[in-house]
């Protein structure tokens, strides 16, 4: 019987704030993944943009620096700062929002029409919920670093469920998400 070797390599440690940002790079880089294989089976290899991009990119052009946007009120006194279209032409195809959930509040139900969305937990605990096409509410425990994918069309919310600031990262499969608010 031939011996097998198995090698043990160490495991890179990272700090919590490394995993992280890492967790919210992995997010958005997957979203175009998200949005189907129908879309990428039905796009030809050789495909271009449909806007090109002008010759004269800097590479400034391809940063945004979140915290330096003026944050948004969303209903329920949530705040957000939204990297979309508006606020980064240079984007396509995605977007992100960092939003922040004062304790005992939630981001009220709301959905999307034109994208999907996952959302990163960075900090803090949560509820968040969400509603399947047969009206079924699914409900999920949350903490740092956990992820929740929110269909196109389901209606969902986040609420925060612990004692200070929650912090997330909402990422889009489009570059200006369009976002309607449930009456409740």
């Amino acid at each position: 019987m031939p011996h097998q070797h198995t090698e043990h390599h160490p495991v890179p440690a990272f700090s919590r704030r490394e995993l992280m940002q890492r967790a919210a790079v992995l997010g958005l880089v997957s979203l175009p993944l998200l949005r189907g294989a129908a879309l990428a089976q039905s796009t030809p290899p050789a495909a271009t943009p449909s806007v090109p991009l002008p010759a004269t990119r800097t590479a400034s052009d391809y940063k945004l620096s979140l915290a330096g946007l003026p944050a948004v009120a969303i209903p329920t006194d949530v705040s957000a700062r939204k990297g979309n279209k508006a606020a980064w032409p240079l984007l396509t195809g995605v977007s992100i929002a960092q939003v922040e959930i004062p304790e005992g509040t939630w981001r009220a139900p709301h959905y999307h029409t034109n994208t999907s969305e996952l959302a990163v937990i960075v900090q803090g605990s949560a509820k968040a919920g969400l509603q399947t096409p047969g009206q079924e509410w699914m409900e999920l425990e949350m903490g740092a670093g956990d992820c929740v994918y929110f269909p196109l069309g389901w209606p969902h919310w986040l609420r925060n469920t612990g004692s200070s600031v929650l912090h997330t990262y909402f990422n889009y499969g489009h570059e200006q998400p369009a976002t309607v608010e449930v009456p409740g």
